[in-house]
């Protein structure tokens, strides 16, 4: 009987060592399962994580993208945005500021039916463990807005604007197609720059008695403080782009004449045209009126009067009301009404007559479809269209 027990004891030594040995089996399959199982959690989360930086970095590319067409504005897409994107934004990678590990590329391409109007960005954003996102939208020219300001100084650097006397107007409030102050609330800048250092410069040009001359956005009466406002817009380059686009108008009228001696008139308000005087020297002597878009290449010298309705571009400086005489400068002897805006690359107003520059929304309105062709005036690109590519 000892013995019988004792084999017994032995057997069921041995099945507890058996199921033992099953229990720490079934533990180690079950660790390895969890380990795998958080291995691949962890994974995916990973993936997760960087699939949504790509896809940040592709829509911070669309956004870098979009301001930089938008800040000028557009007139021909294909012309102002996609044959100059290699100097406008390129298609070299950025990295985003504050994610070193994730970039993004952007290209821009033109309808193939309406190179003018429409056009698309893609943007192909980057990020850890190669993730990468690509997002494609689609633009077409937003609405009309105006512009920057009434007068806008394109240049970057290197202004030397002088005012001197004290009979001239620069008011970025809304007046109709006769001049007349609408009391809308609708106002720009009465001097718009491309930054806050011309800005400062202007502002410090104007003496105490002329600073109540300029007014518009951000104008206070008390203490007077004019209406010179940083707000980006269109810089010398794109002037020169938006110039080349009005230089295919099929309304253009091009003149090489120096001297105008009276009665000549460059468009009207129901037949407005875009003028291009190509003269280095032009000479208004007489009285001069207009509507439309008038590009000046070279200096124009107003020894009459001069009522224009709609833009001028100046592609050198502008000289206003000036008693001189001057090269590269556009300058008035006599009297200037302008209801609009002036665009140019520098700016000086010395009084020898008058001069008067009024913005007018309903002006610019008239002359923003000139001989068959929309949108004269930049404009922005709306979003028509979102997508990701997948």
């Amino acid at each position: 009987m000892k013995m019988c027990n004792e084999a017994r004891i032995s057997d069921e030594r041995g099945f507890a060592m058996a199921g033992l040995l099953i229990v720490v089996l079934l533990l180690l399959v079950v660790s390895s399962f969890s380990v795998m199982h958080t291995s691949i959690d962890t994974r995916s989360t990973s993936h997760y994580d960087t699939g949504n930086r790509a896809f940040y970095a592709a829509e911070s590319g669309l956004m870098h993208a979009l301001n930089s067409m938008n800040g000028p504005g557009v007139i021909d897409f294909e012309a102002d945005i996609v044959n100059r994107w290699a100097s406008l934004l390129g298609s070299d990678p950025y990295t985003m500021p504050s994610d070193s590990r994730s970039g993004y590329t952007v290209t821009v391409a033109a309808d193939p039916v309406n190179a003018r109007e429409r056009g698309t960005i893609t943007a192909v954003g980057t990020g850890p463990l190669l993730a990468r996102r690509t997002i494609q939208i689609t633009l077409g020219k937003g609405d009309f807005f105006g512009v920057p300001g009434t007068i806008h100084i394109a240049a970057d650097d290197g202004v030397d604007s002088q005012f001197t006397g004290n009979a001239f107007e620069v008011d970025g409030n809304n007046h109709d197609r006769f001049g007349d102050l609408l009391n809308d609330g609708v106002q720009i800048p009465g001097i718009s720059t491309r930054n806050g250092e011309v800005a400062e410069d202007v502002t410090d040009s104007l003496n105490n008695n002329q600073r109540d001359n300029v007014r518009g956005t951000g104008f206070i009466p008390s203490p007077v403080t004019p209406s010179v406002v940083p707000v980006g817009g269109p810089g010398v380059d794109d002037l020169d782009q938006f110039v080349a686009d009005l230089l295919t108008n099929p309304s253009l009228y091009t003149t090489h004449t120096k001297k105008f001696n009276g009665g000549d008139v460059f468009g009207t308000l129901t037949t407005p045209q875009v003028t291009y005087m190509t003269h280095p020297d032009v000479q208004l002597n007489g009285h001069a009126a207009g509507a439309g878009i008038l590009i000046v290449d070279g200096s124009v010298k107003i020894n009459g009067t001069l009522d224009f309705t709609g833009l001028i571009i100046v592609r050198g400086d502008t000289v206003i009301n000036h008693t001189g005489s001057a090269s590269d400068e556009t300058i008035v002897l006599g009297n200037a009404f302008i209801l609009g805006s002036l665009w140019t690359g520098n700016l000086e107003i010395k009084v020898g007559g008058s001069a008067i520059v009024d913005y007018c929304y309903e002006c610019l309105q008239l002359v923003d479809d000139i001989g068959g062709q929309s949108g004269l005036i930049p404009r922005p690109m709306s979003v028509v269209a979102w997508g990701e590519v997948i």
